[in-house]
């Protein structure tokens, strides 16, 4: 099969081993039962093309471990927990089915060599069809929009692109990563818990923070004056969680913080 694939003779000095594998493109019903959750192939088994099972599998990773250890340090309630499936799984179903686009075009490009359709037909099929591996909309722009433990806003959605991110702090999206004025990415000056990023003037987000800390929540304040990171971060404050996920936003403090912090750790659906 080899030197038919290669199109050439070669010797073989040793097998070292021969393993049987079967193809599936299945997600699980339920990530939880219990105390038992699914991550990774446990939780969705796709075919190995165009990354789409290592990324999902990674990004539950993740998910759950920064919930995980939530629950365990005591500030993460049940519905932290609960929210794992919720999050996790809707992706999963979105990248079977663009795993799926991809892989027709293996059956359908092996289908074209074995009819004797010419070099120059085949790569121009294939030339349409890069879109299915020029896709960071795809890997990186999914969003937690209907998470229990997002909270949500009634502005309309951001558009969605197959080819690129769209930059927004709508809550359930990733935050925008940006290099700031001096030099550094904003990524990198998030803390290990939340972080309320605060574009105001005022340092509002500071009283917001220490309420947090009162109840045990690790929520680090970053204050910043970047204009260009403010147009892009679309808020004066901006509530992120340890996935880099939006949980809430917002240009003035809340009229109940303490709404807020329940929703976004789990304590109350």
């Amino acid at each position: 099969m080899l030197r038919e694939c290669l199109g050439t003779d070669f010797t073989v000095d040793e097998v070292r081993s021969v393993a049987d594998w079967t193809g599936s493109l299945s997600v699980a019903t339920s990530y939880r039962l219990g105390s038992i959750f699914l991550a990774g192939d446990s939780a969705h088994q796709f075919f190995p093309a165009g990354g789409h099972g290592a990324n999902t599998g990674i990004a539950d990773a993740v998910n759950l471990g920064w919930k995980l250890a939530a629950v365990v340090q005591g500030w993460g309630g049940e519905g932290l927990l609960d929210s794992y499936d919720a999050e996790r799984r809707p992706v999963a179903l979105f990248n079977r089915e663009m795993c799926t686009n991809l892989l027709e075009v293996w059956r359908r490009f092996r289908r074209l060599v074995d009819l004797g359709v010419s070099r120059e037909q085949i790569a121009g099929f294939l030339a349409e069809e890069t879109h299915q591996i020029d896709n960071l909309g795809v890997h990186f722009d999914y969003r937690y929009t209907d998470s229990p433990t997002i909270y949500r806003e009634d502005s309309p959605a951001p558009s969605w692109r197959w080819r690129r991110i769209e930059p927004t702090t709508w809550p359930g999206c990733r935050a925008p990563a940006i290099r700031l004025a001096d030099g550094s990415q904003i990524f990198d000056r998030l803390g290990p818990g939340f972080t309320l990023v605060d574009f105001s003037e005022q340092r509002s987000g500071q009283r917001l923070v220490e309420a947090a800390g009162q109840r045990g929540i690790p929520v680090r304040h970053l204050p910043l004056s970047d204009p260009a990171a403010r147009k892009a971060w679309q808020r004066e404050l901006v509530l992120v969680r340890p996935d880099q996920h939006v949980a809430w936003r917002g240009n003035q403090p809340p009229s109940n913080w303490d709404a807020v912090l329940d929703r976004v750790t789990g304590q109350t659906a």
